[in-house]
């Protein structure tokens, strides 16, 4: 059983919405964290560490139309030097957010682990799951974290660029007309994620793919599979919506996918997508 099959499970036993939020009363809350073990990066300094996990959980919040205000961060770590550097990196992700950091709690271990709580006021409530005859959008910027993954040692500034994002990321995009969204994800973990995961009683239609110009040319010039690195990357904290089809669709976003009456499948040049994203305890 992996992550996703657990949470299912565990969350249908505390009778909680499956959701990327918990939303209560006005509230919109939501707690994500990671360790140093198995999710930070060779070239991600301790400071970057604490910014990606506040940028994980204001992510969701946002996607979600929360409007985040308070965080809270519980930081374990082996030494203090390195729990002063990720707080740091915590507080000064806190202030670019726009958020408060007001506490948490400090320990010692032998893993560097980074829990964050956000408390926010929610506008509405967003699930996950589209309807039938919407669009889904996207800000088409895919593939760049992709290649830093794979290639972060090479001196390019496409790779550059991937590896800027994962160091720092900053999912401040602008909100599409807020009456229009009937679902929203972000790409946490991997486009292929968002998409199986929204597929749930519904078909989904992969229509083109949202990767960005230069990702497209350099995946040419090295001979790497664009939608792999498109479907498959992960950490882009980019925003998927699915909207009313009739709703006008601006700049940055654009229409890259299709939702009908299905059975929970999800298709891209005519077969069923391969790439199912990335999942904690997926080989155990």
């Amino acid at each position: 059983m992996d992550e996703k099959a657990f949470l299912k499970v565990f969350l249908r036993e505390l009778d909680v919405e499956d959701n990327d939020v918990v939303y209560v009363d006005d509230l919109v809350l939501k707690i994500d964290g990671s360790a140093a073990s198995t999710a930070r990066l060779p070239f991600q300094s301790w400071f970057d560490f604490g910014w990606r996990n506040v940028a994980a959980a204001y992510s969701d919040v946002r996607v979600k139309l929360g409007i985040a205000m308070y965080l809270l961060a519980s930081i374990t770590a082996p030494t203090l030097e390195i729990a002063s550097e990720v707080a740091r990196g915590v507080r000064e992700a806190s202030r670019f957010f726009s958020m408060a950091y007001v506490g948490g709690d400090l320990n010692q271990g032998g893993d560097t682990v980074v829990d964050v709580a956000i408390v926010g006021r929610a506008t509405r409530r967003v699930g996950r799951t589209p309807n039938p005859g919407d669009v889904l959008i996207t800000i088409p910027h895919f593939g760049y974290t992709a290649l830093a993954y794979r290639l972060w040692h090479v001196d390019h500034p496409t790779v550059g660029r991937g590896v800027e994002e994962l160091r720092r990321p900053k999912p401040t995009w602008p909100l599409p007309p807020l009456d229009c969204i009937t679902a929203g994800m972000d790409s946490s973990d991997g486009l292929a994620d968002v998409l199986w995961t929204m597929a749930s009683g519904v078909d989904i239609t992969v229509r083109r793919l949202p990767a960005a110009g230069e990702v497209e040319k350099y995946a040419a010039e090295v001979g790497l599979d664009l939608g792999e690195l498109v479907f498959n990357g992960g950490e882009e904290f980019l925003p998927v919506f699915a909207v009313r089809r009739d709703c006008p669709v601006g700049e940055p976003y654009v229409v890259f996918a299709e939702v009908a009456e299905g059975a929970g499948r999800v298709w891209w040049g005519g077969e069923l997508l391969k790439w199912r994203g990335w999942r904690y305890f997926s080989n155990v």
